[in-house]
C-alpha cells in the first residue's frame, strides 16, 4: 500500500538533492527502444485532435467530481544572468504541501511557494479557437503565461530528447510515445545517449529521494520577460513511494507534460492534475493547447 507520510508531523527526512545524479538503471529493458514508435503512436490529425477533445468534455459531467482545492508547490529563483530557474513538484496524495515547502526551504530551495486551486465544476470549457501566444485551452494551461517554449533550432518541429537514466519501474519510454502524438512538436526517446544535434536534449532521472512529499520534480530554466525561451529542464522521479491511487506511468506521463510546457490541468480528472490520480493517457485538450504554441516555427 501506499508508503504513509508518518514523518510529517516530526519533519520531513531530508530528501536527496535533486541535483545528485543517480546511476542510470537496468538497461537491458531500455536501451534498444526505438526514438519514436509511430506504428502504435502516430501524430495527431487536426480531426482526431477535435475529436478527442470533444470525446472528453462530453465525459466530464459523469466523471467524480473534485470537492476539496488542490495544491501545487513551486519553487523558483531569478539567476544573475536573467535566466528564471522553476521547480515544480508533483506530491504524494497524504502530502501536507505547507509541511513540504517548509521542508524544501529549510534545504535551501528559494521562493518555495504553495498555490491552491479552488475545484473546478464540469461545465463544458470554453471552445474559442486559439492561438500559438494564449496560455489556456479549456482546462489545460501553459507553462508560463506568456508562453515558454522549446526553440526549432533549424528543425520543421522542435525536437525535445528525453535522455532516460531511469530505472526499470518506470516507462519513461510509453510516456515520451504518448507525447510525440501532439503535432507541430516531436519528442524522442533516448537510453543514457544525447548525441543527436539541433535538438533539445532533456535528462529523466529515478532514485530514492527518500520520505520527500513528492513523486515526481521538474526543473526548467527559461528566458523570463523576454523571449520565453526554454533553455534547459531535468525531470527526477522519487521511487521512495509506492503507488495504490496514482501509477508510475501517471507520473511520468505528468512530469513529460511539464517539460514540454503545460502547467497543471485545472480539471481533476486529467493526466496533468496537480494531484496524482490513475489517468495515463495525455488527453485532448493538453495535446491541443501544446500544438497551438509550436504551431509557429521560433
Amino acid at each position: 500500500m501506499l508508503v504513509a507520510i508518518s514523518a510529517f508531523g516530526a519533519g520531513l527526512i531530508p530528501a536527496s538533492p535533486a541535483v545528485a545524479k543517480p546511476a542510470p538503471g537496468d538497461p537491458d529493458s531500455k536501451a534498444g527502444n526505438a526514438l519514436v514508435n509511430l506504428a502504435e503512436y502516430p501524430k495527431l490529425t487536426s480531426d482526431q485532435l477535435t475529436a478527442k477533445v470533444a470525446k472528453e468534455r462530453k465525459s466530464r459531467p459523469a466523471a467524480p467530481q473534485e470537492t476539496e482545492p488542490s495544491a501545487e508547490l513551486i519553487s523558483e529563483e531569478i539567476l544573475p544572468d536573467g535566466r528564471l530557474q522553476r521547480s515544480i513538484y508533483t506530491l504524494v496524495p497524504e502530502a501536507n504541501p505547507d509541511e513540504v515547502a517548509e521542508s524544501l526551504r529549510k534545504q535551501g530551495e528559494k521562493n518555495v511557494r504553495v498555490v491552491r486551486h479552488a475545484p473546478t465544476s464540469s461545465a463544458e470549457s470554453d471552445v474559442r479557437p486559439m492561438g500559438p501566444g494564449d496560455c489556456a485551452y479549456g482546462s489545460a494551461r501553459t507553462l508560463t503565461c506568456p508562453n515558454s517554449w522549446w526553440p526549432n533550432l533549424g528543425r520543421h518541429n522542435p525536437v525535445v530528447l528525453f535522455n532516460d537514466h531511469s530505472s526499470a519501474a518506470w516507462p519513461t519510454t510509453n510516456a515520451v510515445y504518448k507525447w510525440n502524438q501532439t503535432p507541430n512538436i516531436d519528442s524522442w526517446y533516448t537510453w543514457n545517449n544525447c548525441n543527436q544535434i539541433n535538438v533539445s536534449c532533456v535528462n529523466v532521472w529515478s532514485g530514492n529521494y527518500g520520505n520527500s512529499g513528492w513523486a515526481g520534480k521538474t526543473y526548467f530554466t527559461y528566458v523570463w520577460g523576454g523571449t520565453g525561451e526554454m533553455l534547459a529542464s531535468d525531470v527526477h522521479l522519487n521511487e521512495y513511494y509506492t503507488p495504490t491511487t496514482w501509477t508510475r506511468n501517471h507520473v511520468v506521463t505528468h512530469e513529460l507534460g511539464h517539460v514540454l510546457g503545460l502547467e497543471h490541468n485545472v480539471w481533476s480528472g486529467d493526466v496533468m492534475h496537480a494531484q496524482q490520480n490513475l489517468r495515463e493517457d495525455i488527453g485532448g485538450e493538453n495535446p491541443a493547447l501544446l500544438a497551438q504554441v509550436y504551431s509557429i516555427d521560433r
